[in-house]
């Protein structure tokens, strides 16, 4: 009888102890592949204007807000570049035409076009009138 004791007890500290290291692997794989708020990359925001000025070698576009401010859009080799839903190149940027985006900071905290979409946007197709019913 006092064997199976001690069988017993050997069993439930077994038992116990592989909970525990289980439980510790959990936590540890959940804290590494949970990130703070804090790192997390902060949302982008939408620019529209009209091309004031082109800066080729510094990959830069000067626009003209709606409000009448002026605002510098910084482009990266990253930036996706359409012109009138097409793709597109740096270069078809020419002062006078609409422009409108998204950007975002990069790794040293420049905010940077994520995508600059030139010329005006597509006007979607209307609907076609729902069929008169019978």
């Amino acid at each position: 009888m006092k064997s199976f004791a001690k069988i017993c007890l050997v069993l439930l500290a077994a038992v116990t102890l592989a909970a525990f290291s289980t439980n510790a692997q959990t936590n540890a794989a959940s804290s590494s592949t949970n990130k703070s708020p804090a790192a997390a990359k902060p949302k982008g925001k939408r620019y529209a204007g009209t091309i004031a000025s082109v800066d080729k070698d510094a990959k830069t576009i000067t626009i003209t807000l709606a409000s009448g401010a002026s605002q510098t859009i910084r482009t990266s080799s990253k930036t996706k570049i359409t012109k009138d839903g097409e793709p597109a190149i740096f270069a078809d940027a020419v002062v006078g035409q609409k422009v409108r985006g998204t950007e975002r900071p990069d790794d040293s905290g420049n905010w940077v076009a994520t995508t600059m979409n030139i010329g005006e946007p597509k006007q979607k197709a209307a609907a076609p009138p729902a069929a008169a019913e019978k």
